[in-house]
């Protein structure tokens, strides 16, 4: 009945014209059409509150900041750039300061660059070795002037009493290329074997965290 009195009203008929043809009294017309506009009011109402909510819901959600995880990764940025980012857990960092007796805030942390081109590395038999030391609250660093068409992989460690101490290594990223290929020849070099960072003789952090932290 609603729907018939909804199709009368769409073509522009009086409530008493709407009655007569529904065999309704006026009165009845007029609340079916008051009940329908409250409902329609109702679920309106509903649907704006629905979408002021998603819509505080997506303006409050951001990615996090750190993820609780120990990671290194870098990326090339261009033939002579590298991108470096990392997170390292406070409870990995204080326990490698604790092996250098020291207090984790004030040492220097920072990178070691090694261009790992066609090797096998071992950790002593990079074509160079380059140091980078960073700002003590960054968590990403831009790398320049590597070479293009080179394979690298990078430490993040810290700097102590003229050491490096390497806490993570990264995978190894390969640089494009600044000049035309030969023909026939492969665009990007295969990766080299991943290694795990040399340790000073008889420390390891992989080995003492994984201690620890049974």
């Amino acid at each position: 009945m609603l729907e018939k009195i909804l199709e009368l009203r769409a073509q522009s008929k009086s409530i008493a014209q709407i009655a007569q043809e529904c065999g309704l009294t006026i009165g009845q017309v007029k609340y079916r059409l008051q009940k329908d506009r409250a409902k329609v009011e109702s679920v309106s109402a509903e649907n704006r509150q629905m979408s002021s909510l998603a819509s505080r819901r997506e303006e409050n959600w951001q990615l996090p900041a750190f993820y609780g995880r120990d990671i290194v990764k870098v990326m090339a940025q261009s033939p002579t750039v590298l991108f470096v980012y990392w997170e390292i857990t406070w409870p990995r960092m204080r326990m490698v300061a604790s092996y250098l007796q020291a207090d984790f805030r004030q040492i220097q942390k920072g990178l070691r660059l090694y261009d790992v081109t066609e090797r096998l590395f071992d950790g002593q038999n990079a074509h160079s070795v380059r140091d980078i030391y960073v700002c003590e609250d960054a968590h990403s660093w831009y790398v320049n002037d590597v070479l293009p068409g080179r394979t690298y992989l990078i430490d993040f460690g810290l700097f102590e009493h003229g050491r490096f101490c390497p806490i993570l290594r990264s995978d190894v990223v390969v640089t494009p290329r600044n000049t035309k290929a030969a023909w026939g020849e492969p665009l990007v070099e295969p990766a080299s074997d991943r290694s795990a960072p040399a340790w000073f003789e008889n420390f390891s952090s992989y080995s003492l965290y994984s201690k620890t932290s049974k």
